[in-house]
């Protein structure tokens, strides 16, 4: 297993909405090549039609600007690879119906019709307001945010692109400015 590679499992471990699968998947083992379907263009939890709406929303979260956006970045691939193969079968189960929710929820808003703006807007809503009837939904997509932002920033082409990168071994400089680490900061 590669250094990106640990990063990208360790990515998991930014919330306590992802910590589980983690941490079972840890207890149970995991593959260790690289993401298989990200380099095929094979699915491995997401149906053609889901996978498309995990890219939308994603690109939706962290949009084209100076930086990729979280497609050209890989992140929808990873979640399908993260979700598909390291998530035991429960957390599977648990993932699928926090997603299918989701999609629902878009699906009754009218969505997939909306302009760009409408649906950045739609997403902020459920994102800031907490409805109770829609807590379930509202989860699911906090859930799948959370995903979005972690690979984004532990993917090759940000951290070695936008952050500062430092390889290891490197040395350690503490207390050092934003100007002195070359005006960006740290990918790690």
């Amino acid at each position: 297993m590669n250094r990106r590679e640990i990063l990208r499992y360790t990515a998991l471990a930014t919330g306590a909405a992802v910590a589980g699968p983690l941490v079972s998947s840890l207890l149970t083992g995991c593959r260790t090549d690289t993401a298989a379907g990200a380099e095929t263009g094979t699915l491995e939890f997401f149906k053609p039609e889901e996978f498309d709406l995990v890219r939308e929303l994603a690109d939706l979260i962290l949009p084209k600007t100076d930086s990729p956006s979280a497609s050209e970045a890989g992140v929808h691939h990873m979640i399908d690879h993260m979700v598909g193969s390291v998530y035991v079968e429960a957390d599977q189960a648990a993932y699928r119906s926090g997603f299918t929710a989701l999609a629902g929820y878009l699906d009754q808003s009218g969505f997939r019709d909306l302009p760009a703006d409408k649906k950045t807007e739609l997403l902020k809503t459920l994102d800031l307001f907490n409805n109770e009837a829609l807590s379930g939904v509202r989860q699911a997509f906090l859930d799948f945010k959370q995903q979005v932002i972690a690979y984004y920033l532990t993917s090759e082409a940000v951290g070695t692109h936008f952050l500062t990168y430092l390889p290891v071994p490197g040395s350690y400089e503490p207390c050092i400015t934003v100007e002195q680490a070359g005006g960006k900061a740290w990918a790690l």
